[in-house]
């Protein structure tokens, strides 16, 4: 087998040292880390220059890594992908624009991860004309197209159809079209490094972790803690673990909305932690929320949190409209109620709270083994994957990311950015 060298280009942030991460990059770390074991990989991080605002470089090596901080104009993108002279490219989609000066027609693999679009529809009410061209252009930059949910993939061939892509497109090269590649765990478990949360005898600890997002319910939960709050179940300490560091305005309205119902003595809000601390917050809970809203974004949906969440064998309450969630529930690792509807969540949390509650826990963070153990075994899924690495090739009907993807949108955003600290 071959060793190649695979370049990835992303603006997310990747947990080494004391950084944090988000979805894309939670995928990408956890495929590379498997894949690093046979190949040299390169990871052109522009986090730090993208949401940052940082022009500082950086070179770290980590897990079989090399991270290497860099501008995200383009045009510094293409350079420093040249001089890397990869043998494959990969990119989350929503990084195509950071590639749009590359003139060179690279083996690109291009991963699906999130449903974006879906994500401003809940968040704005509406598609930005801009995201949806973008998504559809980057069909057409891509030889190997892959996604983490077995829905989305779905979701993908349409828009796929919709790009007029799948008329051009290698189906003998690629008969799958768009590959299902499923985000797993990690492998190595949880470490209890410190005590991080402290509780009083018999107090349940509920544990939100991740970033705050538009397209979470956090109304519902709030409704549901003051409900059992005015029911004389206050013996809880509901956790949020972790905060937004690209809208630090949505965070403090969810803090102040907790506020506002007056439930001050129950909740802790810890702000943003390092990705490598997390699990002293997972051991020290009793179990888990998923708060999604019920919309259509929930459906396609891979969490990385609960991803999580089955990591540390935490048992969860949770809706069951997204695949990992359901494959929970059925399986014993947590408790269902209905998405958007604070009685039935209040109802579960009260169930949990009665006598033989810590019982119900245990027997589900028992059932949680047994889901994190299937969890893990992806069985052939990463063939197609490892057989386009090995011997990769260019769709000769795709077309250079110049072509594409103008370089407008981020000088305007620079433009942006300039004048905005000029008055500062």
């Amino acid at each position: 087998m071959p060793k190649r060298k695979l370049v990835l280009v992303s603006t997310s942030p990747f947990p080494h040292s004391d950084n944090i991460t988000d979805g894309p990059g939670y995928r990408a770390w956890n495929l590379f880390q498997r894949l690093a074991k046979k190949h040299e990989v390169v990871i052109l991080s522009l986090y730090e220059s993208y949401h940052k605002d940082t022009r500082k470089g950086c070179i770290v090596s980590e897990d079989d890594f090399l991270i290497k901080c860099i501008s995200h104009k383009p045009r510094i993108v293409a350079q420093t992908i040249v001089e890397e002279k990869p043998d494959i490219l990969y990119i989350p989609w929503s990084a195509t624009p950071f590639i749009a000066r590359l003139n060179q027609k690279i083996p690109t693999i291009v991963d699906y991860v999130g449903a974006t679009l879906l994500e401003q529809f809940v968040s704005f009410g509406i598609i930005p004309a801009d995201f949806l061209r973008l998504k559809m252009k980057s069909f057409w930059i891509g030889d190997f197209f892959m996604t983490a949910a077995s829905r989305e993939r779905y979701y993908l061939i349409g828009l796929l159809v919709g790009s007029r892509r799948l008329c051009t497109y290698n189906r003998k090269l690629s008969p799958s079209l768009i590959h299902l590649v499923p985000m797993i765990p990690p492998s190595v478990p949880p470490v209890l490094r410190k005590e991080v949360i402290e509780k009083n005898a018999n107090e349940l600890v509920i544990l939100i972790a991740g970033a705050f997002l538009p397209w979470y319910d956090y109304s519902t939960l709030f409704e549901a803690l003051n409900t059992l709050v005015k029911d004389g179940k206050e013996s809880f300490r509901c956790v949020f673990f972790g905060g937004n560091p690209r809208n630090p305005r949505f965070e403090k309205l969810v803090v102040k909305m907790g506020q506002n119902w007056h439930l001050e003595k129950n909740l802790i809000f810890t702000g943003i932690i390092p990705f490598k601390e997390r699990g002293n917050y997972y051991l020290q809970s009793d179990v888990s929320v998923n708060i999604p809203l019920n919309t259509v974004e929930n459906e396609l949906s891979v969490r990385t949190r609960v991803l999580d969440y089955i990591w540390a064998r935490l048992p969860m309450i949770t809706p069951t409209a997204d695949e990992h969630s359901k494959m929970v529930i059925d399986n014993g690792g947590g408790f269902e109620y209905s998405a958007n509807d604070p009685q039935s969540l209040s109802a579960v949390l009260r169930s949990l709270l009665d006598r033989d509650g810590f019982r119900k826990i245990a027997n589900a963070r028992k059932n949680m083994e047994e889901i994190y153990r299937k969890s893990l075994d992806i069985g052939n899924a990463l063939e197609p994957l490892e057989a386009f690495i090995n011997e990769p090739y260019v769709d000769p009907a795709r077309s250079s990311p110049r072509q594409f993807l103008p370089e407008l949108l981020f000088w305007g955003r620079d433009v942006l950015r300039w004048l905005k600290r000029s008055v500062i």
